[in-house]
């Protein structure tokens, strides 16, 4: 998830109410860290809401927030929540399964939330499409369709789609300024549409590891290309080649630029860590209290 579409100010604005305070670690926060995985259980995505300025985790047992004690389930619902955006304050989309005992289709298509996760609607392709990956600038939304590997891409906030080319990808994520750009991670290295997901070529210029998870840095920063090798190692896009920071974490599963120094990231499936100063160093988010 990106907040490249979010006002900057806000989004610097909100991180410290949630992430301060998170510099060291003792034999408690080990303890805390624990509890919270294991409340987590495994996340798919995280993202940062400017409406009330709490980082939120997707994960296999539903929506979570963080930045008022222990991690807290948000709403009723406990959806496999696969793909994950923040479309606005509070305006969240998602994919996935039903959980436990919830009814509905094996594939739950495009979600919408307009009350930060409290409750959700089906905007479309219910019982058709699980996205994996779902981005948004504006009404344009591309979903990375996981029954058939095409890129889906919406232009009216989801009502309607088209397919686009098939691609086997992990990641995907929207240019902040053009959103007919869109870039995925694949096995061969980064492949890049310029024509709204219609087709996608592998690019000259590629990290020297292939990247699993990106996000575009915010458009007022320039909307370059950062994300986690599989190792977890930070490489970000410079004018000069890409630049590497800091130590391995694991296994990345998630990863957000809030801008160009602030990083939010989840390792191993349910580690969650940020950092402050382009991935040269990490601290943990136990629980997103401030």
């Amino acid at each position: 998830m990106s907040l490249r579409s979010l006002p900057l100010g806000v989004a610097l604005f909100a991180l410290p109410l949630v992430l301060g305070g998170c510099s060291s670690t003792s034999p408690g926060d080990t303890a805390a860290e624990a509890g919270a995985a294991a409340a987590l259980g495994h996340v798919h995505d995280l993202a940062l809401n400017p409406g009330d300025g709490l980082v939120y985790a997707a994960t296999h047992l539903g929506l979570y927030s963080l930045g008022r004690g222990e991690p807290a389930p948000v709403g009723e619902s406990r959806q496999d929540t696969m793909g994950f955006t923040v479309q606005g304050p509070d305006t969240f989309l998602a994919s996935g399964h039903p959980g436990p005992g919830q009814e509905g289709p094996g594939n739950l298509g495009l979600l919408r939330s307009t009350d930060a996760g409290g409750s959700w609607a089906e905007v479309s392709l219910g019982g058709v499409s699980d996205f994996h990956a779902l981005t948004a600038v504006g009404d344009r939304i591309y979903g990375l369709d996981s029954s058939t590997g095409a890129v889906r891409r919406s232009d009216d906030g989801g009502s309607t789609w088209v397919e686009g080319a098939a691609i086997a990808a992990r990641d995907l994520d929207a240019h902040p300024v053009d959103p007919d750009r869109v870039v995925a991670t694949t096995a061969e290295g980064l492949m890049a549409s310029d024509d709204g997901g219609a087709t996608f070529t592998v690019g000259d210029g590629q990290p020297p590891e292939p990247l699993v998870v990106i996000d575009h840095l915010p458009a007022a920063t320039g909307g370059a290309v950062v994300g986690l090798d599989a190792a977890g190692v930070v490489w970000r896009s410079e004018p000069t080649g890409w630049v590497s920071s800091g130590p391995g974490n694991g296994t990345p599963a998630a990863f957000t630029a809030v801008d160009e120094d602030t990083y939010l990231a989840a390792f191993d499936g349910t580690v969650l860590l940020k950092s402050e100063d382009r991935g040269e160093s990490w601290q943990p988010i136990p629980d997103g209290v401030s």
